[in-house]
């Protein structure tokens, strides 16, 4: 058999050219890295808020090597260009830290004893930049190549060069995230330290985010069979359940800075709060994540820490901290907006949406479609929305700190989408004629033009 033979056989399956999605793949890490930077800056930016610090009275050499008063080190000259490049390979650790990587360092005193201590802790614009880039990117390689000889990618081939890329692009940024640790190592002390994230959770979460973004990009924008129709309100559920986390979050996000940056410039605390405005690039979409739970109102943040570092602290701690622990000016105002927000989403669901009545398959996804997709949403914010931090210190005793959100947010997220669903049927017709279409009728708009297209084609 031929290569053009093979070729035509292949497409036909649909597995074709895999060329585009590796090139998208390799975008989304890079915009991953584009994000870090920026999360790097505002770092920097920050520290710098904090005014200048007192330098000691021994310095660093150029290559990174400490030195006293005398000059002395047991370090090399090879150990200083490692350090150089250790600070050059940040942004690739923290871009293994929003693929669920673990940021480690390990601390060797030699007689003295040694140290280790990890940072979980997602910095979610970077994971949303590998993740939008890589959906997006793989959306658009679909609609404008996904038929023809440049790429023929059915469901099958979009499985397939998705989890080859995925993979593809784990395994890089793994070798990379390695490559670039924090190493330092004196001989004249028998000090060594080494700090990175690269392991196997990272590989696994690049892995995941990037081929899962790819593969449902691909999905996204290919051509939707006959039968699409009767589950669409699988597909839009989703997207639902953002805009509604997305609608209640951002306001009651930006209303609670406000009043916090009010209250700091009151207390005289200026310099905290241009610290922290400086740090939305770090913590912004975690705090609107953590915002969406407590705009439940039955899920908690979730605080534990247990240890013993003797003079350090000791003790254990393992706390629900609720929306009413905010102060009442904050809360009271939160909870009024995210019940007038779950009454006005159920109008969005249901402007142009269209039931397949005589079809079984299509009542059942119509019921079950935003309960599942709420569901399935609250999963994966639970699994990104968390911090924790652990130390060990040898014969000093160790300490752990973690922080999420409530592990029963997923049921508690499956009751509100059935409250919407119900509220959709029997609640948002008799309210609709009265909204005007601008505010609703973007929702469904790709909906509207494939039953028009449909539509038209069915026209003798």
């Amino acid at each position: 058999m031929s290569a053009a033979q093979a070729g035509s056989a292949l497409r036909r399956i649909g597995i074709g050219n895999p060329l585009p999605t590796f090139v998208v793949g390799a975008l989304a890490y890079i915009a991953a890295l584009g994000a870090a930077l920026v999360v790097l800056a505002s770092l920097f930016l920050a520290a710098l808020t904090g005014g200048p610090n007192d330098i000691p009275s021994g310095g660093t050499d150029p290559l990174g090597a400490p030195s006293g008063p005398g000059g002395g080190s047991g370090a090399s000259p090879g150990d200083g260009w490692r350090v150089i490049v250790g600070l050059l390979g940040i942004p690739f650790q923290l871009v293994a830290l929003g693929t669920f990587g673990s940021y480690g360092m390990e601390l060797d005193l030699g007689f003295l004893g040694s140290m280790e201590a990890g940072w979980r802790g997602m910095p979610l614009l970077i994971t949303v930049a590998l993740t939008a880039t890589a959906f997006l990117g793989a959306r658009f390689v679909q609609r404008r190549w996904g038929s023809g000889r440049w790429s023929s990618n059915g469901p099958l081939g979009a499985l397939l060069w998705s989890g080859v890329s995925g993979f593809a692009l784990a395994a890089v940024a793994l070798l990379v995230t390695r490559v670039t640790a924090f190493a330092f190592v004196d001989d004249s002390v028998g000090m060594s330290m080494s700090m990175h994230a690269a392991g196997a959770d990272m590989f696994m979460g690049t892995w995941l985010l990037s081929g899962l973004a790819l593969f449902l990009g691909h999905l996204a924008g290919s051509t939707k069979p006959s039968w699409w129709p009767l589950v669409a309100d699988l597909a839009a559920a989703p997207r639902l359940a953002l805009v509604h986390a997305l609608t209640f979050a951002i306001p009651v996000g930006v209303m609670a800075a406000a009043v916090s940056a009010i209250r700091m410039a009151v207390d005289g605390e200026v310099d905290t709060a241009l610290s922290l405005f400086l740090l939305l690039p770090v913590w912004g979409l975690t705090g609107l994540g953590v915002l969406v739970g407590l705009g439940m109102l039955l899920v908690p943040v979730h605080v534990t820490t247990r240890g013993d570092l003797g003079d350090f602290g000791s003790g254990q701690l393992d706390e629900f901290l609720w929306f009413f622990d905010l102060p009442w000016y904050v809360w009271i105002p939160m909870v009024l907006f995210a019940v007038l927000v779950l009454l006005a989403i159920p109008l969005l669901w249901n402007r142009d949406r269209v039931i397949a009545k005589d079809n079984a398959m299509g009542v059942i996804a119509s019921w079950i479609a935003l309960p599942v997709a709420y569901f399935v949403c609250s999963l994966v914010l639970l699994a990104l929305v968390w911090t924790s931090v652990r130390v060990e210190m040898g014969m000093l005793g160790d300490g752990a700190f973690a922080l999420a959100l409530g592990a029963w947010m997923p049921l508690v997220a499956f009751v509100i989408g059935a409250i919407v669903e119900l509220l959709a049927r029997f609640v948002a017709p008799l309210v609709d004629r009265f909204v005007p279409g601008v505010l609703l009728g973007w929702f469904r708009r790709s909906e509207r033009l494939r039953r028009a297209e449909t539509a038209a084609s069915n026209t003798p």
